[in-house]
């Protein structure tokens, strides 16, 4: 995975969590209801904000302008500092737009919502790993909020600490902290207004518009570089044993890259919050491998490994201790498809 894709993975992660200290006595039924009014808020609501993230030492202001309805999600994040980035939302279609480059990824498959934080509707399937609880009021934005807590029962996730608009369950701030109850991603919207409607001009990205100025070519090459085809896997020789407990697989493609027909599979693995990436690519005589070894960006850790002529790439925000499992129990079994391994 390349780094610019790294960091627009980091812009999509975008949500927060929660610390150990300032616990009150656990009410995870009135804490549910919070949590429900959230998703329904973050998915429904017309809204536009600036929010502040900060994921260990970077710092990036955004604007977001979300719509819903009827006839779906649109959603619109642009960055207000450094150079432009943007992220567009249209239902289960994410693209990702980075200078002079886009990406755009299909929907993630086990019904979450998006941002600023993405959770299960069935609120049950984390209670077995999570549990919530309802702390005190604070302002966000001159809004009044109540906050809440999802802390885990196991050191294999982070947790979180949410403050909601208490007019209608809207996340306003989250904070993401390590196992060790430290904060390392935050979110805080510093304005933030509900709309009756958003006009359809405020979702057009000037970046893709027909005046835009066209993709700057790599160096070297005559034209732009086709965007790597993505398939669907059903059958792989590729295993990750020993899942920690609650996370399953969600999605599994391979993308090809063509001419060369280079192949990456990529797997994710979820608990319905928290979120693993795991990166599967033959070197075949190519530069070295972009990880070895653990790396860790604010809340995002990862662990790389060589396996067989492959370079192993697990990415998560997750202690580093869970991404390390995920790299040391993965293992290529050639009688299960050997047309998995190009």
């Amino acid at each position: 995975m390349k780094r610019k894709l790294l960091h627009c993975a980091a812009l999509m992660f975008a949500a927060g969590s929660l610390s150990s200290a300032g616990w009150s006595q656990p009410a995870p039924e009135e804490a549910k209801r919070w949590l429900e009014r959230m998703i329904q808020a973050t998915q429904t609501l017309n809204y536009e904000g600036t929010f502040v993230y900060v994921q260990g030492p970077h710092v990036e202001a955004m604007r977001v302008v979300h719509g819903g309805g009827p006839e779906g999600e649109r959603q619109r994040l642009f960055s207000l500092n450094g150079p432009l980035r943007e992220i567009l939302v249209a239902n289960n279609s994410v693209t990702c737009l980075l200078p002079k480059q886009h990406e755009t990824f299909g929907g993630d498959g086990y019904g979450g919502s998006r941002f600023p934080l993405s959770i299960p509707r069935e609120l049950g399937r984390l209670e077995s790993h999570y549990e919530f609880a309802t702390l005190g009021e604070d302002r966000i934005a001159g809004l009044e909020t109540q906050m809440i807590a999802i802390k885990p029962r196991d050191t294999w996730r982070f947790g979180y600490r949410l403050w909601l608009d208490r007019r209608n369950g809207m996340l306003l701030r989250s904070v993401l902290l390590d196992e060790q109850g430290y904060p390392v991603e935050q979110l805080m919207f510093t304005d933030f207004q509900i709309k009756p409607q958003i006009d359809e001009t405020a979702f057009e990205s000037p970046t893709l518009s027909p005046d835009a100025n066209p993709p700057v070519a790599n160096q070297g090459s005559s034209e732009e570089q086709p965007s790597p085809a993505v398939e669907p896997v059903t059958q792989s020789a590729w295993r990750v044993n020993q899942l920690p407990d609650g996370f399953v697989k969600v999605l599994h493609n391979r993308f090809i890259k063509n001419p060369s027909r280079h192949v990456t599979e990529h797997m994710v693995f979820a608990d319905g919050l928290a979120t693993i990436s795991v990166f599967l690519e033959r070197l075949d005589g190519s530069p070295a491998p972009l990880l070895q070894g653990s790396s860790q960006l604010g809340s995002m850790n990862a662990f790389g490994k060589l396996l067989d002529g492959y370079q192993i790439l697990v990415v998560g925000e997750v202690p580093a201790a869970t991404v390390r499992h995920f790299a040391d129990t993965i293992q290529y079994v050639p009688d299960t498809s050997e047309a998995a391994k190009p």
